[in-house]
């Protein structure tokens, strides 16, 4: 019987600042062999070979382990291809006890490094599908745009025009022919091409309702990868999450190494708060050959997330499921679950939303709050597809804490009606609208706030808030609070939950205002901010 083969596993660097610790420290620990460990300080430079001549399979395992303290490895044989380490095989064998022992005790959390806060996802691209003569390629987006600060914020306008007369006359053509032969194949797969083809184009261009008209068409004539991923990808931009979960992860089944399809799918999975499962689809977007500012930005942030709340423990209720440090202040804890049940009902009453399921909420300690959110200082919350709270210290009758919470929640709620659609100064203003106890209680403040000082345009005000000069940040709370005011007063609460479900149905934010509102929003903007300088 042949000698097993022998392998290496090679350091090959860090996710960031937290892993390294721990991977050196899990390193140091090791009893020493004539396989390894190579001495490893905090500063060895990478790529360094730790092990030699490990069996297979004690390779894989090693380097599971290190992966999962936060380490990049790979596992090879000289110029042999490096050996993929299955997540069935993410477990300990009999003879390698000893890592359980050292994996307990090689946790480092001394050391808190920044996050990188509030997001506003920025989806993948499409690649242009044309493989039909005659069908017009749709223009796709940029790979992977840097994201805005402050939650789902949206997008602004159509990215790409659509010729919606082009690919009304491919289909009227190819229904012609499949009338002489309906169940000629290629006359079958160009129908399915052209209505992929046009559910592309009204995606880039970001319409997508039509897109998901025309792509889940498509997806009736038959499974293709393409077809899902472009479909799962305007379920996310609608907020649909758990619709978009099961194409994606299909599309990746059936087209494991396509780049744009594994980003869709970590984008679907960071919304459904499956962030481990995410930074592992990115790391292999990353390790096909990718590199973007953007991409590495967001592999640092989930892994600095994932490393910092390894030890979390959970609380849950029929509405929200908290996640805190353990050795964090109980009565804390259960103040701000309390508090947050009262958000779900008074926010609730807001929009006529009271979701199912439960939203997650992270509490941190004090002292690390903005240095993992990256928010500045007068941030008291964040909203990245979770809500997030420093925790300590706080108690039920802090006369701040129920506004913050509701703001809080608030976004969580837009964020589900609009999807990736909401323009800031919208998302902020409801926010805000949300705290109130009595309709108006927020106005006093607001006027206050603008008396005297220059006005945004609110298109000025469609991305992150934190972009903006600090001393105009309370200028950009308070006239969007006051926006939304004036649609609230103008034309009654209830339009404001047509206005949030026809963009996340549309995807466009001045169609949806046109559809619920008797005036366009350039007009609506002019007289409004025309009120607030009179």
């Amino acid at each position: 019987m042949p000698a097993s083969p022998c392998v290496d596993v090679v350091l090959c660097g860090y996710r960031n600042d937290l892993a390294r610790a721990r991977v050196v420290e899990f390193v140091m620990r090791q009893p020493p062999a004539a396989a390894g460990p190579a001495a490893l300080r905090i500063d060895t430079p990478t790529p360094v070979r730790l092990y030699s001549n490990l069996e297979v399979e004690v390779a894989r395992v090693v380097a599971a382990h290190l992966d999962d303290l936060g380490a990049q490895v790979r596992v090879e044989s000289g110029a042999a291809p490096a050996v993929t380490v299955e997540a069935g095989e993410r477990r300990l064998g009999g003879g390698l006890a000893w890592i359980a022992t050292v994996v307990l005790v090689a946790a480092v959390t001394a050391w808190v490094t920044p996050y990188l806060g509030r997001l506003r996802p920025v989806l993948p691209p499409l690649r242009p599908p044309g493989s039909m003569v005659g069908v017009p390629a749709p223009v796709a987006h940029p790979a992977l745009a840097p994201s805005g600060d402050g939650g789902d914020m949206g997008v602004a306008g159509p990215l790409a025009p659509v010729d919606e007369d082009a690919f009304r006359q491919q289909l009227d053509d190819i229904e012609a022919a499949l009338d002489d032969d309906p169940e000629h194949p290629v006359l079958r797969q160009n129908r399915q091409t052209v209505l992929h083809n046009w559910g592309v184009a009204e995606l880039n261009a970001n319409n997508l309702d039509a897109a998901v008209e025309h792509l889940e068409a498509a997806a009736e004539l038959g499974e293709r990868a393409e077809v899902l991923q472009a479909l799962g990808i305007a379920r996310v931009r609608q907020g649909r999450d758990a619709d978009a979960v099961p194409l994606l992860e299909r599309a990746v089944q059936l087209s494991p190494r396509e780049p744009n399809t594994l980003l869709a799918l970590a984008e679907a999975y960071t919304h459904a708060d499956r962030r481990a499962e995410a930074l592992e689809l990115l790391q292999r977007v990353r390790d096909s050959g990718l590199r973007q500012p953007e991409l590495d930005r967001r592999i640092q942030q989930l892994g600095r997330e994932v490393d910092a709340e390894w030890d979390f423990v959970e609380l849950h209720d029929p509405h929200f499921r908290v996640s805190f440090g353990d050795a964090g202040d109980s009565s804390s804890v259960q103040v701000m679950l309390d508090a947050l049940d009262e958000a779900y009902y008074s926010v609730g009453a807001k929009f006529d939303v009271y979701p199912d399921g439960r939203t997650p909420v992270v509490l941190y300690a004090q002292q690390d709050f903005h240095a993992i959110t990256q928010t500045p200082d007068w941030a008291s919350g964040a909203y990245d597809g979770r809500i997030k709270f420093p925790v300590r210290g706080i108690t039920a009758d802090d006369p701040q804490l129920t506004r913050i919470v509701r703001h809080e929640y608030a976004h969580s709620v837009i964020r589900r009606l609009t999807g990736t659609a909401c323009p800031v100064w919208l998302n902020e203003g409801l926010a805000v609208w949300a705290e109130e106890n009595s309709e108006g209680e927020r106005v006093p403040w607001a006027e206050d706030r603008i008396s005297n000082r220059e006005l945004f345009p609110l298109q000025q005000l469609s991305g992150s808030f934190v972009s903006l000069p600090a001393d105009r940040i309370d200028v950009a709370y308070a006239q969007s609070y006051l926006a939304v005011r004036t649609l609230v007063d103008r034309y009654g609460a209830a339009r404001l939950r047509q206005l949030l479900t026809a963009i996340g149905r549309t995807g466009q934010f001045a169609t949806a205002f046109a559809e619920v509102y008797p005036e366009g929003f350039a007009a609506f903007e002019r007289q409004y901010i025309d009120e607030l300088t009179s």
